[in-house]
């Protein structure tokens, strides 16, 4: 019995190394809206693959969630994780934080007009608290 649990945290670390190729970057931002356009302000690259690989574990556990409650019209943060050298944005999540210590996030920006493939993703504190140190969005 210990030997599977030894086994499969193995295997789920190698899972995870594995997904984490060298030329992954994680880019860190803010969103912003000026009344005519709006966008995404980059601020920050992380290269350091320990945060690639936590920052993975987060989304391969994040609950997805049918619908969100009282989320404000802007997202405090916006992350991708993308690999330069091949020209591809693996992932792309908007972060809505909570008062209650949680996140919501959603691979489209917009609350108020659902997207037919809009996904909604709640975190636990802990997770909250693990992506916030990562990302330091305290920009």
């Amino acid at each position: 019995m210990k030997k599977s649990i030894v086994l499969g945290i193995i295997a789920a670390i190698a899972i995870f190394s594995s997904a984490c190729s060298s030329n992954e970057v994680i880019r860190v931002g803010v969103p912003f809206t000026d009344g005519i356009t709006e966008g995404v302000l980059f601020k920050k690259d992380i290269n350091d693959r320990a945060s690639i690989v936590t920052l993975r574990s987060i989304l391969h556990n994040e609950t997805e969630v049918e619908s969100f409650d009282r989320l404000s019209i802007e997202p405090q943060a916006v992350f991708t994780i993308d690999r330069p050298e091949d020209g591809v944005q693996e992932v792309r999540r908007f972060v809505w934080y909570r008062d209650n210590g949680r996140a919501i996030m959603s691979n489209e920006r917009n609350v108020l007009s659902h997207k037919e493939n809009q996904e909604f993703f709640r975190l636990t504190a802990e997770q909250t608290q693990e992506l916030k140190e990562i990302l330091q969005t305290d920009l």
